[in-house]
C-alpha cells in the first residue's frame, strides 16, 4: 500500500526526524508490512497543502503526526476522499488518539498503524467547522487561548502564563445567559462554561475522560452552572474520580443537532483545543461515519468505530 506520512514539524515531541534514529524506526515499520512509505516534516503553514498534493498523486492511506489540531485540519482534507486518516500522537494532549486506541508512544503507534484495521468514526460540526473530540466555550475555551498564547515560549514563562491562567479561571465568575434547542426542548440557562463532545463521555476514574465508541451519531452536551471557576474546578476533580453525572450544577443531554443562541454576538470557541472567535448563533450537528481512520487490529467494534474493514494493513 502507497502511504505517506506527513509530520508537523512544530509538534511537541518532534526531534531530528530528518537524520534521527526516530525516522528510521517510524519508516521501517510500515516497511515492515510490505508499505510504500514516504515521509515529508513541514511547517504546521504546510500540512494541508502537502495532504493535497500527496492524495493528488494517489496516496491510499495518510498517516499525520502533530497534536489534536493537526489531525482536525488533515481530517477536513480526507472528509470527501477514500483514504483512512492515521494518527503519530505528537501533540500534548492526543485525544483523539486516545480515544481510537492508539498508544501513546511514537513506535508502538507506528507499529500498530501498520498492521491496523479501518474502521469509520463520526465528525461533528459547528457552523460548518469540524471537530473530532469536542468543542467548548466560556471558561474551558478561555484556557485554550491562553495556552496557544504561550506556544513556542520559554519554560518559565509557560509556567508562570499556565499558573496565571488558572488564577484567572478559578476566580471566575462570569457567566452567559444561553438559549439552547436540542429538538427534544428549548430552555434558558445562565452558564459558566459548555463542552459540546462528538459522542458521550463514560463515568469512569481517569486523568482524560473516555469515550465508549465514536460512533453512536449523537452529540453529548456537558452545561457548567456552577457559580464559580472554583466550583467548576471541583467538578472537573469529581470527572477525573467518574462521578460527574451527579454533579447537580451540570446539565447534560445528547442530540443530533444542538442550536444554541447568546446576547453577545461573538463567542470564543475552542475546537479540539484550537481557539477562535465565531459569530453566534452556533449551530452544532453530527456527522455519522463521515471519515475513514486506522485503528488497532485488535481493537472491538464497541471500542472505536462503527464499520471495520477487515486486515486492510496487514
Amino acid at each position: 500500500m502507497k502511504i505517506h506520512v506527513v509530520v508537523n514539524e512544530r509538534a511537541g515531541t518532534v526531534l531530528d526526524w530528518e537524520t534521527g534514529p526516530l525516522r528510521d524506526e517510524i519508516l521501517s515499520a510500515f516497511r515492515a508490512h510490505g508499505h510504500n512509505v514516504t515521509l515529508h516534516v513541514v511547517p504546521p503553514e504546510a500540512v494541508l497543502g502537502t495532504i493535497a498534493k500527496v492524495l493528488a498523486e494517489g496516496c491510499q492511506a495518510l498517516i499525520v503526526g502533530g497534536g489534536d489540531g493537526t489531525v482536525r485540519a488533515a481530517a477536513g482534507a480526507l472528509l470527501h476522499s477514500d483514504v483512512p486518516l492515521g494518527i503519530l500522537p505528537l501533540g500534548t494532549l492526543n485525544r483523539l488518539a486516545r480515544d481510537l486506541k492508539i498508544p501513546l508512544t511514537l513506535h508502538e503507534a507506528a507499529a500498530t498503524l501498520a498492521g491496523g484495521d479501518i474502521a469509520r468514526i463520526d465528525v461533528a460540526e459547528v457552523n460548518g467547522r469540524i471537530f473530532l473530540c469536542n468543542s467548548t466555550f466560556g471558561l474551558f475555551a478561555l484556557f485554550s487561548a491562553h495556552r496557544q498564547s504561550l506556544r513556542g515560549k520559554p519554560a518559565w514563562d509557560r509556567l508562570k502564563g499556565y499558573l496565571s491562567a488558572v488564577k484567572e479561571m478559578l476566580q471566575s465568575r462570569r457567566r452567559m445567559e444561553l438559549d439552547i434547542d436540542h429538538g427534544q426542548s428549548r430552555m434558558r440557562l445562565r452558564v459558566l462554561s459548555m463542552a459540546v463532545s462528538n459522542n458521550r463521555y463514560v463515568e469512569k476514574a481517569s486523568l482524560m475522560l473516555e469515550k465508549d465508541g465514536l460512533h453512536h451519531g449523537v452529540l453529548a452536551a456537558y452545561v457548567s452552572q456552577h457559580p464559580s471557576g472554583w466550583r467548576m474546578a471541583r467538578a472537573v476533580v469529581r470527572a477525573m474520580l467518574g462521578r460527574f453525572k451527579s454533579d447537580p450544577h451540570i446539565v447534560q443531554f445528547e442530540a443530533n443537532e444542538i442550536d444554541i443562541s447568546a446576547r453577545p454576538s461573538r463567542v470564543r470557541l475552542s475546537n479540539d483545543g484550537e481557539p477562535e472567535i465565531v459569530e453566534l448563533p452556533l449551530q452544532y450537528r453530527i456527522r455519522p461515519g463521515a471519515l475513514k481512520v486506522l485503528v488497532p487490529a485488535n481493537a472491538s467494534r464497541a471500542d472505536v468505530g462503527q464499520t471495520r474493514e477487515a486486515a486492510v494493513l496487514r
